[in-house]
């Protein structure tokens, strides 16, 4: 499945997504690389994702916690954002990384959710 674009979802809490994003701009490459190696995506679809600015962030107001255990919810979110943000539908699967707060060097806790093209 062709991969057309990547949500980041993290606690509203932590600032706006243009903050956010801005202070997570540096980690961005080793994230890209690591949604490579686990197979979310491969680099002609980065490629395409990133020559089609989808790429958005997604700050969770409320019952993060709760959010961030659950696969569909996360989906859900994501699959939302990007239609909302690009006006393109995408496929209902959505496949995610999650990186825990204390795991991660931008010390917090950040869903990265890949979209793939809607199957014909």
């Amino acid at each position: 499945m062709k991969a057309i674009g990547i949500v980041f979802l993290y606690d509203r809490a932590l600032g706006t997504p243009e903050l956010v994003s801005k202070d997570f701009s540096a980690q961005f490459s080793n994230v890209s690389e690591n949604l490579v190696l686990e197979g979310l995506l491969e680099l002609p679809d980065l490629k395409f994702i990133l020559d089609n600015k989808n790429i958005f962030w997604g700050g969770i107001k409320e019952n993060f916690q709760e959010i961030q255990e659950n696969e569909n919810m996360i989906g859900r979110l994501a699959w939302r954002i990007f239609k909302d943000y690009s006006g393109i539908e995408s496929s209902e699967e959505v496949k995610s990384l999650i990186y825990k707060a204390n795991d991660a060097p931008w010390n917090f806790t950040l869903m990265v959710c890949v979209l793939y093209e809607q199957g014909l």
